[in-house]
């Protein structure tokens, strides 16, 4: 199974975190002409398609990049941004890209893909809406099966530091859910997730978390981190043989190779209590006095 990712494209006004002449199509074509060469069995797109600006110019980037999407010769499948809504309806999304954007699941084999649709609207100042009022609907989904399941979201959900990140190093509420942990808690009781892919943090990252690894991929238009160009990154992951390998191609190279299996397959212990509710030895104690 080989899988073409692909996020934060930000196709739209040249901006200053953009290169000058910046063209996302483009390197969205590359990524679909690369997918292809290697076999890709689908394509996965991580939101923030475009740079917001108005209904109207959003829906116009947004159906841009649509038509780039649909020459890539196979099934595709997307997650929504946040710019995705800053100004357009889920229902404008889905004229747009001709699929619905609701939660839903991919029969891939041996395996799931999970495309899970939390809330992504910011808020300001508070930032993403609490992500639980839709975990329902993923509990029950990966308790259904036991295959191994990969959760695509936007936004990350590891609750990895932004230390170093242009963006959220001092914004860290708008990296991640307000409730990332419940969220995580719940999804690591089911034991059935192997993988969480996500975008919207414009680095590549890998977080284990109990046995589940987290991963972000790098944005198309991104160069915080390979100034003063472009990053013009894309990844494809393979899963074969019990292992899961990601690759991120353009400026930012990165590679990962893990087991993938479901995180239940291998009990974690619990974290230690903090050391300071410790209780002080009976011996300690008696030199006190």
């Amino acid at each position: 199974m080989k899988i073409a990712v692909i996020t934060d494209i930000h196709h739209g006004p040249q901006s200053h975190t953009k290169e000058p002449g910046w063209d996302a199509l483009q390197v969205m074509r590359d990524c679909i002409w690369h997918a292809g060469e290697q076999g890709a069995d689908l394509l996965l797109d991580l939101g923030d398609r475009i740079s917001d600006t108005t209904r109207e110019g959003d829906r116009q980037v947004a159906a841009e990049v649509a038509a780039t999407f649909a020459t890539f010769n196979g099934p595709r499948y997307h997650v929504l941004g946040n710019h995705d809504v800053a100004n357009m309806s889920i229902e404008d999304n889905e004229e747009i890209l001709g699929q619905s954007m609701q939660s839903s699941v991919v029969d891939l084999g041996e395996a799931r893909l999970i495309l899970w649709q939390p809330g992504v609207k910011i808020e300001w100042p508070t930032g993403f809406p609490h992500a639980s009022a839709n975990l329902d609907w993923l509990v029950e989904t990966l308790s259904a099966d036991t295959k191994p399941a990969i959760i695509a979201t936007h936004v990350p959900l590891s609750g990895h530091l932004q230390v170093g990140n242009y963006y959220f190093e001092r914004n860290p509420q708008f990296a991640t859910y307000p409730d990332h942990v419940t969220v995580r808690e719940a999804v690591e009781a089911t034991g059935n997730a192997a993988l969480w892919l996500s975008g919207h943090v414009h680095w590549n990252t890998v977080t284990n978390v109990r046995g589940l690894p987290h991963i972000t991929v790098q944005s198309v238009s991104e160069r915080f981190t390979t100034f003063p160009y472009g990053a013009a990154a894309f990844a494809m992951l393979e899963i074969a043989d019990g292992k899961f390998s990601l690759e991120v191609h353009g400026r930012d190279p990165f590679a990962v190779s893990m087991p993938f299996r479901r995180s239940g397959e291998r009990p974690w212990m619990p974290a230690l209590a903090p050391f300071t509710a410790r209780e002080v030895p009976a011996e300690r104690e008696a030199e006190r006095a």
